[in-house]
Parts: C-alpha cells; structure tokens; sequence
C-alpha cells in the first residue's frame, strides 16, 4: 500500500508538471507571432490561424482522448499524446514554411490535449477517497498556474 501511494504522489508530482506545460503552451507562444509574421510576410489572419489552428485541436483532442480513455490504457494515452506534442514542437522549430508551423502546432496541441483530459481521470482511479479532493485540487492548481 505504501509503494502505491508513493506512485500516485509520484504520478500527480509528474501531471502536475505536464498540464502546466500543456495550459501554457497554448498562450505562450503568442509572444513570437509578430516575428513570424515579418519572417514570413504573413497577413493577421494567416498569422491567426497558427493560434486558432492549436486552439481547435486542443478542444477536439480533449474530448476524444477523455472518450478513449474509457477504451485504452491511461499510461499508453498520455506517451501517445506526449509523443505527439514532441514532434510537434519539433517540426514547429526547424519549420522554414508558414504551413509547416501551422501543421507543428497542430499535432502539438493534439498530443497536448491528452494531458487535460488524462488529468481528471487520475486522481479518481490512483487515489483513494481521502487523498482524492487533494489530488484534483492539485489537477486545477495547475490548470490554473498554466493560464497565468
């Protein structure tokens, strides 16, 4: 029992630290959008959809991952999604092409949105009913750290 309880802290230490990343992510690259937008000659609306483009992936992948989390493993879930912000971020960097920068923060936000979802669903199945209210207080103190 006591091996357990220290692989859900372990567990909650590691989410909280992967759903802080993934909140922000989705803000913080606003900062380098006027760069990318004289690097590319890009109109507002073209420079727009590299934010929106992660926005609607994020959305949709928040709730086909909590679906699928009925259907797989929580573990293979969150190093698919993982996996796939990765080479997301990957492709977003070495990106020489407007389009290319668009596709990478797509599959970012795809693989990201696996965290949000994945998070909820923890505390409920790796801790018990006394540790659990702190567990997802855990969960929205990062939801919330991620946003500032």
């Amino acid at each position: 029992m006591e091996q357990q309880n220290k692989t859900a802290e372990k567990l909650l230490q590691i989410m909280f630290f992967t759903l802080v990343i993934s909140v922000m992510n989705a803000t913080i690259f606003n900062v380098v959008l006027s760069s990318i937008s004289k690097e590319f000659s890009l109109t507002a609306s073209q420079v727009s959809w590299i934010t929106t483009g992660y926005g609607i992936m994020y959305a949709f992948g928040s709730v086909t991952y909590g679906k699928l989390a009925d259907r797989y493993r929580l573990k293979d879930l969150l190093t698919f999604g993982l996996i796939f912000m990765v080479l997301g971020s990957l492709i977003g960097l070495a990106a020489q092409q407007y389009w290319l920068i668009v596709m990478g923060r797509m599959l970012q936000a795809a693989g990201a949105a696996v965290i949000p979802a994945v998070s909820m669903i923890i505390p409920v199945n790796y801790f018990t009913s006394e540790n659990r209210g702190r567990a997802i207080g855990t969960m929205v103190s990062a939801l919330a750290l991620g946003t500032a």
